[in-house]
């Protein structure tokens, strides 16, 4: 009985050696497929920010045609201040709503909820709700 009792704990300590090994490896595994994407994401943004640098020279040429240096830099700047603030205001927005509805979909469910528990389930310290207040 000890013999098959040290046997079977032995035999249960290697499965889980194993069980470990395995996870391990996938982990690795992971890691470098995730490593190598990170990469190309690196690369890939590089390469967007000197297209916007190149876009950005060509502009300032552009406008440095018709007027000066100095006077060109000036409205590339404010163009790109107000392209910013108007994206900043309309991401607000955005968050704002979906805010707003996940506040909103949060009580609907709240009161579904406590609408099936009923008044007697209320939490330790409150009183149940009593309808309209």
């Amino acid at each position: 009985m000890r013999d098959s009792t040290a046997r079977l704990a032995q035999d249960t300590a290697d499965l889980v050696r194993q069980e470990v090994r395995t996870i391990q490896e996938e982990a690795r595994s992971a890691g470098k497929r995730f490593g190598a994407g990170g990469v190309l994401l690196a690369g890939a943004g590089t390469c967007g920010l000197l297209a916007l640098w190149a876009a950005h020279e060509t502009l300032l040429l552009a406008a440095e045609s018709v007027l000066p240096r100095r006077a060109a830099s000036a409205v590339l700047a404010g163009a790109y201040a107000s392209g910013a603030a108007a994206l900043a205001l309309a991401a607000r927005s955005s968050m704002r709503a979906a805010a707003e509805a996940a506040a909103d979909a949060l009580d609907k469910e709240t009161g579904a909820l406590e609408s099936q528990k009923g008044p007697a389930a209320a939490p330790a310290g409150q009183e149940p709700s009593r309808g309209s207040d």
